[in-house]
């Protein structure tokens, strides 16, 4: 039997260079944070409530290439948050103001 996992994706804030992004997994039972969008560096980033980037880890917006790492953050997770916010803004070619996704 596959688990089933939902995945909630709000945006927070604009921001001068992007958007702020709280995510949580299965209404906070699977984990929860926060991703900063930055728009000028062409990344996504695992971030603090304020917007601050967490650590080194990030996607390309361009590319989906992952690297880097930070420390307490579920890489796993953070691929998922990325991927969902990239679909949404890919159906509607603006940065979405919700990017929910439902696995299993």
């Amino acid at each position: 039997m596959v688990a089933a996992f939902n995945l909630g994706v709000w945006r927070q804030a604009l921001l001068p260079h992007g958007a702020l992004y709280r995510w949580e997994g299965d209404q906070g039972r699977s984990g929860s944070g926060f991703v900063v969008v930055d728009s000028r560096a062409g990344t996504v980033r695992p971030a603090g409530r304020a917007g601050e980037p967490v650590g080194e880890l990030a996607a390309d917006l361009r590319t989906a290439a992952v690297s880097g790492a930070s420390d307490g953050v579920d890489r796993s997770a953070f691929l998922q948050v990325v991927a969902a916010i990239l679909r949404a803004r890919a159906r509607s070619g603006e940065w979405p103001e919700t990017a929910h996704a439902h696995y299993g």
